[in-house]
This record gives structure tokens, C-alpha cells and sequence, in this order.
């Protein structure tokens, strides 16, 4: 009579695993309350100490270094954003000065790109014609950063020039604001000189 082969140790290490687990029940049940207490604590701090290893710490690190990233990248991209607009102040010198129409509507898109849009209003200057080239800006409570930004970046977005600027901190309450601006701004296309 044949007996069937075994084809591996499955039984044995399933019996060994069950003979471990006799042991450490016998051993457990021998133990005081005072030493089972102490066990758990134990346990439970070595759970501790693998959960913060594997899984908390780098988790925290991986959020620290984005924080220190984080303005490395902003600035880079302020320097991506003014590449993109010397390249447009490029190809429109290239292609000759915007017309009234086309520098309102650059100078409206530079307000929304500097995050302005909402502190602003942007109307044709006082007593100019639709066809002067002249535009107002209102500030109120603007950030003062990105005003001075948007006022640096004029030269890049259209050919105007700054013909009045009327700017303070702004008041509210009473009390000076700091950073913040009131006031505003007239821009206009440059004369052309007839040769």
C-alpha cells in the first residue's frame, strides 16, 4: 500500500505556531496582574514607536520640507511670469505699439493677473476721449506689494506711461492701514512726435 508524499512542511509549521502559542498563553497566565499590566504598556509602546517611525515622522518630514519649498517655488515662478511677459513685450515691440483698444485690454488682463481685479476699477481717464489712450485706476484697500509689482511691470504689458499717481495708505476706522493703499492711478499712451 502506497502512503500519499507530503509536499512540504505545511502540518509542521502550523504545529510549530501552535505549540508557540501554547506556551505564551501558559506564560501569560503564570504572569502577576501587575506583570500583564506592565506587558501591555509595553506592547502598546513599542506600538507607539513603530507607528511614529513608519508611518507619522516621515509623513511630518515630507510636510516640513514642502513648507521650506514652498517659497523657493513661488519665487520661482514671479521669475517665470515676468520671463513670460518681457517675451510679450518682446514680440509686440517687434510688431509695432497696441492699439487703444488692445493696450485696454492688456492693461485690464494685468490687473486680474496681479490679483487686483477685485481692489480696483478701471475706467477711461476724466474728460479723455475713447481714442486719448488714457485710463484710470482706482485702488481701494489694494496690497501694496502687488500695486508697486503692477506698477513695475507697466512697461512689460503695454507702452503707457504714468501721468499721475495719487496713492496713500488706507484708512479705516480711522486707523492707517499699513499695506494696504487707497488712491489712484492715470496711465496714458506715449504722444507720438510726427517726423
Amino acid at each position: 500500500m502506497n502512503r500519499p508524499v507530503s509536499t512540504g512542511s505545511g502540518p509542521s509549521w502550523r504545529g510549530g505556531i501552535d505549540m508557540f502559542v501554547r506556551q505564551a498563553r501558559h506564560a501569560w497566565r503564570q504572569r502577576t496582574p501587575r506583570e500583564q499590566t506592565l506587558l501591555r504598556g509595553a506592547v502598546l509602546l513599542i506600538f507607539l514607536a513603530v507607528l511614529w517611525t513608519v508611518g507619522l515622522r516621515p509623513a511630518l518630514q515630507t510636510v516640513q520640507r514642502a513648507h521650506q519649498q514652498l517659497p523657493v517655488l513661488h519665487a520661482e515662478a514671479a521669475q517665470l511670469s515676468t520671463v513670460l511677459l518681457e517675451a510679450k513685450a518682446l514680440g509686440r515691440g517687434r510688431s509695432g505699439t497696441l492699439s487703444v483698444p488692445a493696450t485696454e485690454a492688456a492693461l485690464t488682463a494685468s490687473l486680474g493677473d496681479a490679483g487686483l481685479d477685485r481692489v480696483s476699477v478701471f475706467s477711461r481717464a476724466e474728460g479723455s476721449a475713447a481714442e486719448a489712450g488714457q485710463w484710470q485706476v482706482q485702488f481701494t484697500r489694494a496690497p501694496a506689494g502687488r500695486v508697486i509689482e503692477w506698477v513695475a511691470r507697466l512697461p512689460l504689458v503695454a507702452q503707457v506711461q504714468i501721468r499721475e499717481a495719487d496713492l496713500a495708505r488706507s484708512v479705516i476706522d480711522g486707523r492707517d492701514r499699513p499695506g494696504q493703499l487707497d488712491g489712484r492711478i492715470i496711465v496714458t499712451m506715449p504722444v507720438k512726435v510726427s517726423p
